[in-house]
C-alpha cells in the first residue's frame, strides 16, 4: 500500500470476469479508432495485453500494457489508461508497471497518447511525434 492508501497491482487473468464491468468504462473513455473494448478484452484473455489497476475504496484506475519485441529491444508499451483521481495513483501504478517490465526483461517503457501525458510522466522524455492520416 502506498502513502496515498492506494493499492496497485497487475490483475491475474482469472480475475478479469470479476472486475471487467468496473474497468471497461474507464478504458472505453481512452479508446480511439485503433481498438474497441472487446479487442482489449480479447488481448487480455490471449495474454497479449496486461491489466494493472489501482484501488482505494474502489477501483480508481486501469492501465493496459503490452510487451513489444523488436530485434534489438524489448519494450513495455502503455496501450490505454483511464480512471479518476490521477494524482492519487499515477506514480504508484508506474512503479508496479516498471517492476513488471524489468521482470520481463524490457529495457524501455513507451507511451503514445495525448499531449497532456508529457507533463504528467515526468521521468519520460518526448522522443517522437505520432502523426496519422485516414485514407
Amino acid at each position: 500500500m502506498s502513502l496515498s492508501g492506494n493499492v496497485c497491482s497487475k490483475v491475474p487473468k482469472e480475475d478479469f470476469p470479476i472486475i471487467w464491468a468496473k474497468v471497461a468504462p474507464m478504458l472505453e473513455k481512452a479508446l480511439d479508432e485503433s481498438y474497441d473494448i472487446l479487442d482489449i478484452l480479447d488481448g487480455l484473455n490471449e495474454n497479449r495485453f496486461q491489466l494493472f489497476i489501482s484501488w482505494n475504496k474502489g477501483i480508481e484506475s486501469a492501465v493496459v500494457t503490452e510487451v513489444a519485441s523488436y530485434p534489438r529491444a524489448k519494450i513495455l508499451r502503455y496501450v490505454l489508461a483511464g480512471g479518476t483521481n490521477l494524482e492519487n495513483w499515477l506514480g504508484d501504478i508506474q512503479q508496479v508497471i516498471e517492476k513488471f517490465a524489468k521482470r520481463n526483461n524490457c529495457t524501455q517503457l513507451e507511451v503514445a497518447g495525448r499531449k497532456g501525458w508529457v507533463k504528467k510522466l515526468k521521468d519520460f522524455k518526448e522522443k517522437a511525434v505520432l502523426l496519422s492520416k485516414e485514407i
